[in-house]
Parts: structure tokens; sequence; C-alpha cells
């Protein structure tokens, strides 16, 4: 790489260490943004998070639930990535190995979420209802037989426990998997892929779990009379579908400014599409499921939750959520030719990025708000996180390669066609 180069971009200088022939011949493998790539969102997303904080000052509880629906929403995002990469190894796939960089660069936020999550801990009190300690003494006006009797999972040491055990294994799996790709650039042994199989086999095993109690610790614990045992598929299947759109739109972007260009072909993109139509297909069948399986027990501690997404407003709400997740995308994508039309699949890929922020909000709103509402934090929130969560991900991405340039699987990648 010329000195001017180097000059002219300094970020260019963390990627000198890179010596894969490809990655030297062909600048295409190679991250070629400014700082302002990755500065730009940061600067947008503390300017979210200063306005965000304004409602911490006026109303402490809106911010907190606010603050709530975009952290869940960029920690989705980050468990979709984390079971792409584990699926990827473990099914030793060929088609994605030339896109997989970019989910790898995404699950190294664990740490920055668990840091993000600080607000959240600090604010259990408003956002948890079960954390009020009268809710578990007989003698107080306030006892709830029904919460008392989940005190052994409902209470703070062990949620906190459970929260710091979550991450803790969910950064440790994605260290190993990341390093261990990193390494494969420029070391190309043949016992790096059998490793990356062995921790993704560990992976998904711990990620099944843990992704579901998160689930329940984090949302369905709003409401501690309610519960739901498919809850953490639901939340899975949203987290699975989500990471597949901003796959696409991550690669369409480094495509517009010249990067990973005849890398990442049409029929790359045509199987994200497929995954993307499958999974809004599945998220819809689980909320269904749940749904069909709640009214059909007709038990007052299950159906209050659909009871209460059904009055005061928020029918429209559901109406909303119901048609714009699941009947437009179904419609729109369920043809071959939209998943290999990419200004349509990008934009459907940016639609569902909002519908998703929109399930979220409407799992997590009702809880705080008995009428339909929606605060100017509720946007400002998510934008605030969203564009940190991006900052870091974007200059995470520019450190080292855009794609795993040695994986034994990747000439099958590259030579990839969709039939």
């Amino acid at each position: 790489m010329s000195e001017s180069v180097k000059r002219s971009n300094p970020l260019m200088w963390f990627l000198d260490p890179l010596t894969s022939t490809a990655s030297q011949s062909d600048p295409e493998y190679r991250y070629s943004w400014s700082k302002i790539a990755w500065m730009l969102p940061l600067a947008i997303g503390i300017l979210g998070l200063v306005v965000t904080a304004i409602g911490w000052a006026t109303n402490s509880e809106q911010f907190y639930y606010s603050y709530l629906i975009g952290w869940a929403f960029c920690l989705s995002i980050t468990i979709g990535a984390y079971f792409f990469v584990v699926i990827q190894h473990l099914t030793k796939a060929r088609w994605s190995v030339v896109i997989r960089r970019i989910p790898e660069a995404l699950i190294w936020s664990f740490p920055l979420l668990a840091v993000l999550s600080i607000p959240i801990l600090l604010g259990m009190h408003d956002l948890y209802h079960w954390t009020h300690h009268d809710l578990f003494d007989p003698a107080s006006a306030n006892y709830d037989p029904v919460i008392a009797g989940k005190e052994a999972y409902l209470n703070t040491p062990f949620f906190l426990a459970r929260f710091a055990f979550y991450f803790l294994s969910w950064t440790w799996i994605s260290y190993k998997l990341y390093t261990l790709s990193v390494r494969q650039d420029n070391d190309p042994h043949p016992e790096i892929a059998p490793k990356q199989r062995k921790y993704a086999a560990i992976g998904l095993a711990l990620g099944a779990i843990t992704t579901a109690f998160a689930a329940f610790d984090i949302l369905m614990s709003l409401d501690p009379h309610w519960f739901s045992t498919i809850f953490g598929i639901y939340f899975f299947a949203g987290s699975f579908m989500i990471i597949m759109a901003v796959m696409a739109l991550v690669s369409m972007m480094l495509q517009r400014k010249g990067m990973l260009t005849g890398l990442i072909k049409v029929d790359h993109y045509q199987d994200l599409g497929k995954f993307l139509f499958g999974f809004v297909v599945f998220w819809a069948y689980i909320g269904f499921s749940q749904y069909m399986l709640i009214w059909y027990g007709n038990l007052p501690e299950e159906t209050v939750f659909y009871r209460h997404r059904l009055e005061h407003g928020w029918g429209t709400m559901s109406a909303i959520l119901l048609i714009g997740h699941f009947i437009i995308p179904f419609i729109v994508l369920v043809g071959r030719w939209a998943k290999r039309n990419l200004a349509l699949f990008g934009f459907m890929c940016i639609y569902m990025l909002v519908m998703h922020w929109f399930d979220f909000y409407w799992i997590v709103a009702p809880v705080l708000h008995e009428h339909v509402a929606m605060s100017i934090y509720d946007v400002t929130g998510v934008i605030g996180l969203f564009g940190v969560y991006s900052a870091a991900f974007m200059y995470r991405l520019s450190r080292h390669a855009l794609v795993p340039q040695r994986d034994p699987r990747l000439h099958k990648s590259l030579s990839f066609t969709n039939t």
C-alpha cells in the first residue's frame, strides 16, 4: 500500500497488517471509507441520546421504557448475527462466506450493549413491577400472590446474575469465532475450521437457552402476571429475520462505495431475501401460535397481554403490526424477482428495520400506557442507541478485511449461483 494512500486515510494504517494476496491485489476486499463513516453515526447517536436524556429529567419512567425499546432493538440485531455465524459454521455453508464478516463484526457489539444496558439496570424499579418489595410481603396492602409465587426467579440479585451470564456467554463465543476468523486471514491453518465448528456447536446450544431466558427476563417480565413458553422463539424469529435485512443493507452500502464489487452478487442477495421472507413467515407463525394457544386456553393471567393490546387504541397498533410486519412483506417478497431487484429489496430491508422496531414498541409501550401513546423519546432513543451501535460496528468492520479471505470455502462462495 502506498504511503500517500495511508496519509490520505489514516484508517488504512489499521489494515496494513493484512498480508493476504487477495487483499493486496483486490482493493474491493478492503474497507476504504474515511473516518466519517463511523464518526457521523456516532455524532447522530450521541445527539439522540442527549435528547432522550432530557426525558429522564422530565419523565424518568418514559425515558426508561423508550430506552429499553431502542436497546432491545439493537440487541436483537446482534443476537441474529450471533445465530447466523454459528449456523454457517455448523452447516459448513459455502454461499455465505463472502458476507460472513459483516455479522462477525456485529457480534463484537455484545460488550458495548452490556455497557449501554446500565440505564436499564438503574431503572429496574420503574421498568419491572416485580422489583417492588411490598408485593412479596403478605402484611402489605400491595401484596400480590401471583408475583410472590415467582419470587424464587423474579428477584433482583438472580436477575442481575442471569443478565451477566447472558452477556459473558455471548461475548465468549463471539470472541472465539471472530478471532479465529481473523486469524485465518493470515494463517490458513487446517485446524481453524474444526475449532470454529466446535465453538459454534457450543454457541448454538448456549445461545438457544440464553436467548430464550433473556427474552423472558428483559421483555416478558415487564408484565410479571403474563407468561408465554414460546416468547423466546418469538424473539429469536424477529432477530434472525432482521439480520438478513441488515446484512443486505450493509452489503449494498459497501458496494456503492466500490467495495465487494463482483464478490457479492445478486445470487447472494436472493438467498438473503429468501431467509428474510422465510423468517417473516416464521415470525408470523410463532406470533399466531402464541395468540391461538392463549385464546384457546382462555386463562385470565395469559389473555391479559392481548386484551390490553386490543383496547384503548392499541387494537389499531396491533392491526398495523399484523399488516405491516407480515402481510405487506409477504406480498412483496414472495416473488423471486423482488429479491433480485436490489432497489426494491433494499427498500424492503429498511422497511423491515422500521417494522422490527415497531414490534418492540408494541411489546413494551402498552406496559406503561393504558391508552395508545407514542413519545418523541421512543424515536430519539432508538436513533441514539442505533447511531452509537452502528458507529461501533463500522469501526470494527474497518479493522480487518471485509471477507474471510482464506476460508477454504471462499472460492465456492465467490462462484455461487442461485437457481
